[in-house]
C-alpha cells in the first residue's frame, strides 16, 4: 500500500465538497485528469473503493463519507500549520528574550522591542538587564536567546563575537559654555567639575586613560553607578561627564546636550549566543532593531542652539 500524501487528500476533500471532478479541478486550479489521477492514488493508498462513477459525476461511498469526517479535520490542521509557518517566517509571532548590559537595557533595547511589537503584535518579548559580568551566567543557564555584553564570554558553551563599537561622548549642561561647541576636546574638560561613572564600571579606566593621554585632570566630584543618573546630575548643572552615545537614546532633556569628542575613543560590545545553535528569525529581527539604533546614535550629534552659553 502506497503512503498517503497531502495532494491526494486535498483532491479527495475537494471532490467531496464539490460533488464532481470538474468543479474540484477548478477549485484546486489543476486539470481534471490530474484530479482523477490523485483520486485513484488516494483509493489505492486507502485500499478502498471511495466513489461510484457514472454520467460525468462521482458518488461517494459510505466508506468515503466516513473518511471525509477525518480528512477534512486533517486538511484544516495542515492549513493552520501552513499559516503558522508563514507567520513564524514573517516574524509575526513567537517568543524572544535577550539580556543586555544596563546602558543598553535602559532605552535602546526597549525601544527596539517596541518597534518589533508594533509590526508583530503576536510576538512576546522578554528583556533582562544584567551587568556585563553577569550576562555570561544568564546565557549559560539559558535565560535568553542572545546577550549583548561589554565583555567577551569565555564559557565553552557560548560563542562571542564583536557586535558594535560604542562611542563615548561628552554630556554637558545646556547652558555650559562648552555646549556652544560642535566638538569638545578632553582638554576642554581639564579641571571641570566631573560626574564619573563608578570605578567598578568597565568604562571608568577608559575614561581615566583618555584624560591622561590628553594631559588633562579629571576633577571627579561624584561617582555614580548608572549613566542615566550621571546625566540627571549633569542636567541639574552639577558638572560635566563622559558617557556612551547610547545614553542619548533617553527622553529628550532641554537642559542636557551631548557632543562628540575630538579625541574619540570607543568600547567594544559583544554578542553572546549559545554555541552551535542558530538564532531564530525572531531573535535576529530584534537584534537587527537594536543594531540599527546603536548605529543611529553613533552618528547623531546635537548642534549648538542659537545663543547657547
Amino acid at each position: 500500500m502506497a503512503p498517503l500524501n497531502i495532494r491526494q487528500l486535498s483532491a479527495f476533500n475537494a471532490v467531496m465538497k464539490a460533488g464532481s471532478v470538474t468543479e474540484a479541478a477548478e477549485r484546486l486550479h489543476v486539470s481534471q485528469p490530474a484530479v482523477t489521477k490523485l483520486l485513484k492514488g488516494f483509493e489505492e493508498s486507502c485500499g478502498l473503493r471511495l466513489f461510484e462513477r457514472g454520467q460525468g459525476r462521482v458518488k461517494p461511498t459510505s466508506e468515503a463519507r466516513q473518511l471525509f469526517a477525518e480528512t477534512e479535520k486533517l486538511e484544516a490542521g495542515m492549513i493552520r500549520v501552513g499559516k503558522l509557518a508563514e507567520s513564524i517566517r514573517n516574524v509575526e509571532r513567537g517568543e524572544v528574550s535577550t539580556v543586555t548590559f544596563p546602558g543598553l537595557s535602559m532605552h535602546v533595547a526597549p525601544q527596539a522591542a517596541a518597534a518589533l511589537l508594533d509590526r508583530a503584535p503576536g510576538v512576546f518579548v522578554q528583556l533582562f538587564s544584567r551587568t556585563s559580568r553577569s550576562i555570561e551566567d544568564s546565557m549559560v543557564t539559558g535565560k535568553a536567546d542572545f546577550g549583548i555584553s561589554l565583555r567577551p564570554s569565555t564559557a565553552p558553551s557560548l560563542n562571542a563575537e564583536r557586535f558594535e563599537e560604542l562611542d563615548f561622548v561628552a554630556a554637558l549642561p545646556a547652558r555650559h559654555p562648552l555646549a556652544a561647541k560642535e566638538v569638545v576636546s578632553i582638554a576642554d574638560l581639564d579641571g571641570e567639575r566631573f560626574i564619573a561613572l563608578g570605578r567598578d564600571d568597565l568604562s571608568y579606566p577608559l575614561t581615566e586613560a583618555a584624560f591622561q593621554r590628553a594631559g588633562a585632570r579629571m576633577n571627579a566630584i561624584a561617582e555614580v553607578h548608572m549613566a542615566d543618573a550621571v546625566c540627571a546630575m549633569v542636567s541639574a548643572g552639577a558638572g560635566v561627564a563622559i558617557v556612551l552615545s547610547i545614553t542619548n537614546a533617553g527622553k529628550e532633556d532641554s537642559r542636557l546636550v551631548f557632543r562628540p569628542l575630538r579625541e574619540a575613543f570607543t568600547m567594544t560590545s559583544w554578542l553572546i549566543t549559545p554555541r552551535g545553535e542558530p538564532m531564530s528569525l525572531l531573535a535576529v529581527s530584534l537584534l537587527d532593531e537594536i543594531r540599527r539604533r546603536v548605529r543611529r546614535l553613533r552618528s547623531r550629534t546635537d548642534l549648538p542652539q542659537p545663543g547657547a552659553g
